[in-house]
């Protein structure tokens, strides 16, 4: 199948209090931020609250190419303290449904997506395989131009 690791932009984390994790991580790792962006109203799919409006905070290192995101959002998905939480590799794939569903036939999870499995997951799908410890996120090559305007601020 088409994922290629190598496609890997981002490592993502989930925090309580978005300018505080910058603050602690960017003085740690020396680390400079991106502008926080704000996606509210933002389709978000999970199996346990469907799909729901939710509201989303992120920004990335200035620093890459695997950039570190941060986002702070309002679906249970964005829960740091919940297991799995949504510390995650973020990797670019041409066919999203396509990656998806040949994963979902080894056995991996869906366990966030931008729309409903129904209509196809929209332009990003969380996952996780049969067994605990990674979450890898999907993310289609159709978001590529917005997240390039964002980096080269």
């Amino acid at each position: 199948m088409g994922i290629d690791l190598s496609k890997t932009y981002h490592i993502g984390m989930a925090a309580e209090d978005l300018e505080q994790s910058c603050k602690q991580i960017g003085t740690d790792l020396n680390l400079d931020w991106l502008p926080i962006k704000t996606f509210d109203p933002l389709p978000f799919w999970t199996p346990e609250e469907g799909l729901l409006d939710i509201s989303v905070r992120a920004t990335y290192s200035r620093q890459g190419p695997q950039r570190l995101e941060i986002v702070q959002g309002t679906s249970v998905f964005y829960d740091p303290n919940r297991v799995p939480d949504s510390r995650h590799i973020g990797v670019w794939v041409d066919d999203l449904v396509k990656e998806v569903t040949h994963l979902i036939t080894n056995g991996w999870t869906v366990l966030a997506a931008g729309d409903e499995p129904s209509s196809g997951y929209g332009t990003i799908a969380y996952l996780s395989p049969p067994f605990p410890g990674l979450v890898i996120e999907l993310v289609s090559r159709q978001l590529e131009p917005m997240m390039n305007e964002w980096f080269a601020e």
